[in-house]
């Protein structure tokens, strides 16, 4: 079974998600399980948002 969550909450995707998509202005950034997307992003966009130093 699949389940696909959109959220702008990172803490969320955190919890609930297997693998998670991060998406930036329409556009596929980054994917990957879920705890490697929280402790290594390998695109710096990613790391900016899930660090909370997106802006």
């Amino acid at each position: 079974m699949t389940i696909v969550i959109v959220t702008h909450n990172m803490q969320q995707a955190a919890r609930v998600a297997d693998r998670t998509a991060f998406m930036l202005d329409g556009r596929l950034v980054e994917v990957g399980p879920t705890r490697e997307i929280f402790t290594n992003p390998h695109e710096s966009r990613t790391e900016e948002y899930v660090t909370g130093k997106f802006g």
